[in-house]
């Protein structure tokens, strides 16, 4: 959550209002309910407070390729169909 300059939710929502929306895994030793509500609420994969167990964080982050492959595969499809419906 503490990253140089900026903390990790203000980067999550820079992030989303760029339109870059890649799989979020938020690591903290300061966390509270709020700040894992508003991460989660935004679109976070996970929030792990520290110490956490190895096999936690390897399952957020197959989670979170599982939900990046369904949006890619999405993604292309809409795409599929905005050529077909275009042409």
């Amino acid at each position: 959550m503490s990253l140089p300059g900026v903390n990790g939710l203000d980067l999550q929502r820079e992030l989303a209002d760029a339109g870059v929306h890649i799989p979020i895994i938020f690591i903290t030793g300061h966390g509270d309910i709020p700040m894992t509500v508003r991460a989660m609420k935004s679109g976070a994969v996970e929030f792990l407070t520290k110490p956490f167990e190895g096999e936690d964080l390897l399952n957020a982050i197959h989670q979170a390729l599982d939900r990046d492959r369904v949006r890619r595969r999405q993604q292309s499809n809409f795409a599929a169909l905005r050529k077909c419906y275009e042409t």
